[in-house]
């Protein structure tokens, strides 16, 4: 340190001795100025207490630029010359001059930056140096290029061009929550924000969802994969992204037709590629249509329908295509859809509550599946509801093959055997809010679990044409006010729990053509408007049950011919000029059968055995056995009387020589005769 201090001071010793002997007389010296050679040398005070020198020179034909060198301090002193003249003070002349002064050797003057020691083996600053100005802007101007070439790839391969989705297995759970990646423009540019509010149910968030959620990955082929690349104002946004939540959803891999978008060869898997799928059609010919998930407008996908004019999506026909897993609320914000038609699939779980919010809904198809739980109250608020066919949820055997090779049998809950078996929709759908459909035409709920009563209110359905709501466990009686729907053509409410008689006015249900109320508890006198029905095709009013509790408090039922509807069967049939079925059997009726059955010549299946029905068989009714009532498929059982002995031994209750099958009353044992 002590060296380095000596050093420093010899230093400032020096620069002050040779800044004071550069001074001259002259106005341009004193400017200080030296001129030296062929160029002239300038030191000007930096703002660092150093001195630049400024050399002008003649060019140097792209060589490395270097100073004049400057005088050594003697010489300097020598070309001023001269003694000190008289009349010099403190250095300056008369005339206000600067002039030499001699230097004390001794003097210990303070560090002058101004006069530090010119190198002149130094070169100039690097920053100075013209070639590597050049150099630098070059390889700036390339680093730039770079940048933004990379910026442009990255940019392109987030909106998902040219860029393939492939299946990733993911072996082990990360022990720590991964660091966020970056958010993508895709991600920043409001898609996320305006599905969340415009679509999303129940108030999900897509920042709480699991990679694997339907609803995130529909999201995920939205911003990455879709190569339509839709922006957040695009008007068709929430319906393809509801129908890519179907697809996610409903297993669209095990698709029977146009579900598989995924191209498997030796080596890797590939999604989102295939485009166009083959459909036979009903006539037996090849239709083409676009994969869902394709590149295609989503009008163009299989089943998908749209209105030409403005590509609004209003229907979706994907029945008998193999649909697996649960219907997702988000369904719900399809506003101007119509028609679902997704009968015959391996569907589960519940009807969502929110469909019941779809203002132009139509017809809902979900017959042939494998659903549960009660239908929602909600969705009486679809008002505009034509057609609604639940039917066929309960013990309903279909089995589909999921893609990730689960079986999914319709026959138990959610399609596992583990959970037992399916009970189909529940509660007390035709309640008291069912006349909120006011414009319901077809309501086809039978083979489920549906209780309660068939409620009065019924009878505010007047365009209600069909009403199937058989094979559940429905109680009480009909209620009178049924027969305010005179647009009623089939009433199907047998295997349930009703009991009692027919409304005494059943007859102003003039379009009545197919009454089916067997294997109930109901008894009584078919009243007189009955017969006048006139447009009946077909009456099944057999095997009437008796039930009774039993220790156990549980009810046990059986066929009786002892209990149920009762009376004759008026002439008055004959103006039935439709009837084809009439099956009576295991009911207590008595008389005769009326010749005028003979004028039903459409009559192809007559079954009156198990009855007191007594006497002989018309021949006019015998004729019709070379009409209709004869067997068209093979197989016996047209026309069915107890024309056996009774009990083995007695007298038959009725003669008949043209029954295909006789009874014995007593015993029930029926013996084909044809």
């Amino acid at each position: 340190m002590a060296d380095e201090d000596n050093k420093r001071k010899k230093k400032r010793k020096s620069g002050k001795k040779k800044s004071s002997s550069r001074r001259s007389n002259t106005e341009e010296e004193s400017a200080g100025l030296v001129m030296t050679g062929d160029g002239e040398a300038e030191y000007v005070p930096d703002g660092d207490g150093g001195a630049l020198v400024v050399v002008d020179q003649e060019p140097f034909n792209g060589e490395d630029m270097s100073p004049a060198p400057v005088p050594e301090p003697e010489a300097m002193a020598a070309e001023v010359g001269g003694d000190e003249e008289e009349g010099q003070q403190n250095g300056f002349t008369e005339d206000g001059l600067a002039v030499a002064m001699a230097v004390d050797a001794g003097a210990e003057d303070d560090y002058v930056y101004a006069a530090i020691e010119y190198d002149p083996d130094a070169k100039p600053p690097l920053h100075r140096n013209r070639r590597f100005r050049v150099y630098t802007c070059l390889a700036i101007v390339l680093v730039v290029a770079a940048v933004a070439v990379t910026v442009i790839y990255v940019t392109k391969g987030a909106k998902g061009v040219d860029e393939q989705f492939t299946d990733i297995n993911v072996n082990t759970l990360p022990t720590f929550e991964p660091t966020p990646s970056p958010l993508s423009d895709r991600e920043q540019s409001g898609i996320i924000e305006q599905i969340e509010a415009g679509v999303l149910q129940r108030g999900a968030v897509f920042a709480n969802m699991t990679v694997d959620d339907p609803r995130k990955m529909a999201l995920e082929w939205i911003l990455h994969y879709d190569q339509l690349q839709l922006n957040s104002d695009d008007v068709n946004l929430y319906q393809r992204y509801i129908l890519a939540l179907l697809a996610f959803s409903l297993d669209s891999l095990a698709w029977y037709y146009c579900g598989n978008h995924r191209m498997v060869n030796a080596n890797e898997t590939v999604d989102f590629v295939q485009e166009d799928c083959d459909v036979l059609s009903s006539t037996g010919l090849l239709e083409s249509h676009k994969v869902w998930l394709s590149s295609a407008e989503e009008c163009d996908w299989y089943g998908v329908k749209c209105s030409a004019n403005d590509g609004v999506l209003r229907g979706l026909e994907l029945m008998g295509n193999d649909l697996i897993g649960e219907i997702p609320p988000e369904i719900s914000q399809l506003r101007f859809l119509q028609y679902i038609a997704f009968n015959g699939n391996c569907l589960y779980g519940t009807l969502p509550p929110e469909m019941g919010s779809m203002p132009n809904l139509l017809s809902l198809e979900l017959q042939g599946n494998g659903m549960s739980g009660a239908i929602p109250e909600e969705l009486n608020n679809a008002d505009k509801l034509q057609l609604l066919n639940g039917a066929l949820q309960y013990q309903y055997p279909y089995q589909c093959a999921a893609s990730d090779g689960r079986i999914v049998n319709t026959i138990f809950s959610k399609g596992n055997p583990e959970n037992g078996y399916n009970w189909g929709f529940m509660g007390d759908t035709v309640g008291d809010n069912v006349n909120k459909w006011k414009s319901m035409k077809g309501l086809h709920l039978f083979d489920n679990s549906i209780t309660g009563t068939l409620s009065p209110a019924l009878g505010d359905l007047k365009y209600l044409v069909f009403l199937r709501v058989h094979n559940n466990a429905i109680q009480g009686l009909i209620p009178n006010e049924i027969v305010k729907l005179d647009k009623l053509r089939e009433l199907y409410l047998y295997q349930n729990g009703i009991f009692g008689d027919f409304p005494p006015d059943i007859g102003l249900m003039e379009d009545l053509q197919d009454l089916r109320v067997h294997e109930n508890e109901m008894w009584g006198y078919l009243p007189d408007t009955f017969w006048k029905l006139t447009k009946m095709k077909k009456l099944w009013l057999q095997d009437t049950l008796e039930c009774e509790q039993d220790e156990a408090d549980e009810w046990k039922c059986m066929r009786s011919r002892d209990k149920g509807f009762q009376g004759s069967i008026s002439p008055e049939i004959g103006n039935w000029k439709k009837l084809s079925q009439l099956l009576l059997n295991n009911n207590p009726f008595t008389g005769v059968l009326p010749a005028e059955l003979g004028l039903c010549k459409e009559l192809s299946r007559l079954h009156v055995h198990q009855t007191f029905i007594t006497g002989v068989v018309p021949p006019e009714i015998c004729l019709l056995r070379d009409e209709e009532l004869f067997d068209h498929t093979g197989q016996v059982g047209v026309f069915y009387a107890d024309c056996r002995p009774n009990n083995m031994t007695e007298d038959p209750f009725i003669s008949c020589d043209c029954c295909s099958d006789c009874c014995d009353h007593t015993h029930g044992v029926c013996v084909s005769d044809d």
